[in-house]
């Protein structure tokens, strides 16, 4: 289907669209209202204060920032389409300087902004890993109805039988040239903080010291084993000191005993058999439980006295 033409086109390029949004508006002023603005403001409210409208200006100054932040993150996905600096890079040893400002743009993106990143540059034909300059996959729809049969090696199904089998929808497998620079580009993605850029706070350092996976698996093979002997464990046991008397008291004062504490630990309790006590008795007879007495203050009426005029006077009841 061929694209639509015309002023009123459709925007699907995000390039595109954003040299359109420059065209139609102008910039707008970020500078914060004076004085006698703000005085203007309030004289044709009558119920407003000058604290309302500071709380008004606070929450326009936080809509800026995010919309300034959004900027500078789609401003950083229309450079890094323009990655890498070389037609013929390998993504496996890619170029210092292209990856020093691939990590330093995607400081402030989210996953989602990410995954924007990935969709433009499959637009322009490019891989979606931006390091890579190769094109896209693009493979004919088959009898699958858009979803894909991927088989991992031999050893990996159920039980070490066989392959194992993923079903993937096809358009996440044309999203790179390779399954190599999927894993790469996911491993990006994975190290992104989920958190906006305009509400995080400064001990936030998620999304800050990216890695690629070439570097992450080589600081793996440099880092040293983890190793241990038998003797170790069974000293680091012994530096536990279960039996120290101090400790146990410290640890009965954290769990509010006062009670006096052994050396082992352990509270010490007395057994003490239940003794003195009476053996039951079986209830007595009171006289008014002969006629059955009253139900909740209501006595029957086979029960009720007869005045002197020979009926049942109910005032007496009451």
């Amino acid at each position: 289907m061929a694209a639509q033409q015309g002023p009123n086109a459709l925007k699907t390029s995000l390039p595109e669209a954003y040299a359109a949004m420059n065209a139609q508006q102008p910039p707008p002023s970020y500078t914060h209202p004076s004085q006698e603005q703000q005085d203007k403001y309030l004289q044709g409210r009558p119920g407003a204060t000058q604290h309302h409208l500071e709380i008004a200006l606070q929450h326009a100054q936080q809509i800026q920032t995010q919309k300034d932040a959004e900027d500078v993150i789609l401003n950083h996905i229309l450079d890094l389409l323009d990655l890498p600096s070389s037609p013929s890079a390998n993504p496996a040893t890619p170029d210092i300087e292209d990856t020093n400002k691939f990590k330093g743009a995607l400081i402030p993106f989210r996953p989602s902004d990410y995954d924007n990143l990935i969709l433009e540059r499959n637009y322009g034909d490019l891989c979606g890993y931006t390091l890579c300059p190769r094109k896209h996959r693009k493979q004919k729809p088959g009898a699958g109805g858009g979803f894909q049969f991927k088989y991992g090696p031999k050893g990996s199904g159920p039980g070490g039988r066989g392959r194992s089998v993923d079903i993937v929808p096809q358009d996440q497998v044309e999203k790179w040239c390779s399954d190599a620079c999927a894993e790469r580009a996911l491993w990006i993605r994975v190290q992104l903080s989920e958190e906006p850029v305009w509400e995080r706070r400064g001990d936030n350092t998620r999304g800050t010291n990216i890695l690629l996976l070439e570097e992450a698996r080589a600081k793996r093979l440099l880092a040293p084993a983890a190793t241990g002997t038998v003797s170790a464990v069974v000293d680091d046991l012994n530096n536990l000191m279960l039996a120290n008397p101090d400790r146990s008291r410290e640890l009965a004062v954290e769990r509010g005993d006062t009670s006096s504490v052994n050396r082992n630990g352990r509270v010490p309790i007395t057994l003490q058999e239940n003794a003195g006590k009476q053996r039951a008795e079986a209830p007595q007879m009171r006289p008014d439980d002969v006629t059955g007495g009253s139900i909740e203050g209501y006595v029957p009426r086979q029960d009720r006295a007869v005045d002197e005029d020979g009926d049942i006077d109910l005032f007496d009841q009451i």
